[in-house]
């Protein structure tokens, strides 16, 4: 019986391939030992939101590997930052907060976006931006990154942390593997 299987690579994106292989009742985590060439990338997304807000080319980003990000994709990011930065930052003055310059935006944020990978460094503490887990304020603290200039004293890559989305998840994530928590019934 085939199945698809998603395999969530780090930097290398999201792909699919189909499986032979027999599942095996007795194990719930059966995976495809496919060689590797048989996978096709479909997407990718080591940091949240930069392919999906701020890259105009999807299908060449997500088909391009991530070491060809800062030839091929820089000048779109600055673009889409400027735009960001045309339609939020009297938005952002607003709250009290101080958007960074564009160029100075991009400057602070590549280290972060550009590749789009996901790093993991084992001999770190885990969490964002060292690897993600369920509860990091990724979306917050990358658009911290790309608007707020952190400069000012007093702000800092948490300053949105609460201010646009909630500071925890609904429910409490489960103890054991998939960790996340049921989902709501209707």
């Amino acid at each position: 019986m085939a199945r698809t299987v998603a395999v969530a690579l780090a930097g290398a994106g999201l792909l699919t391939a189909c499986s032979t292989e027999p599942e095996t009742p007795d194990d719930p985590f059966v995976f495809a030992t496919d060689d590797p060439s048989t996978y096709v990338r479909v997407d990718r997304i080591g940091m949240p939101a930069i392919g999906t807000a701020v890259i105009a080319d999807k299908e060449g980003y997500n088909q391009a590997d991530p070491s060809d990000d800062p030839s091929a994709f820089v000048e779109q990011i600055v673009a889409s930052v400027t735009g960001l930065h045309e339609a939020l930052d009297d938005d952002l003055t607003g709250l009290g907060l101080s958007p960074c310059a564009p160029d100075l935006c991009v400057e602070q944020a590549a280290p972060l976006v550009v590749p789009d990978i996901i790093t993991v460094d084992t001999s770190a503490d885990s969490g964002f931006p060292n690897g993600r887990r369920l509860e990091d304020p990724v979306i917050d603290v990358t658009l911290a990154l790309v608007l707020l200039d952190l400069s000012v004293e007093g702000q800092t890559v948490t300053s949105l942390v609460g201010a646009l989305n909630p500071t925890a998840n609904d429910r409490p994530f489960e103890d054991a593997f998939p960790y996340l928590a049921p989902a709501h019934e209707l």
